[in-house]
């Protein structure tokens, strides 16, 4: 399995997310396209809620428990996630 950070590139992170997609789908990832929406292959809530931890797990990111229904596609949530990165990182006071 294909590893990402917080330092892989945006291409590097969609194959890795159409990767995870593919292997809870049990589909070749071939098979995934980018710009679908996850809820069309049949993705559930419960497959979508453990992608969205691996993202947040792989990236060291905190993502919105709802983005998987914001961010339907996997450009979309590579889009948030890379917008997640860039933020700057506050230290607690």
């Amino acid at each position: 399995m294909t590893t990402v950070h917080r330092d892989s590139s945006p291409d590097e992170i969609r194959a890795w997310l159409i990767e995870r997609v593919a292997y809870y789908l049990e589909l070749p990832a071939d098979n995934i396209d980018p710009d679908t929406e996850l809820a069309q292959y049949g993705l559930d809530s419960v497959y979508s809620m453990s992608i969205i931890a691996e993202i947040e797990d792989q990236l060291q990111v905190k993502i919105d428990e709802m983005a998987a229904w914001k961010y339907p596609t996997i450009n979309a949530l590579v889009d948030y996630a890379e917008n997640l990165i860039s933020e700057p990182v506050h230290s607690a006071p």
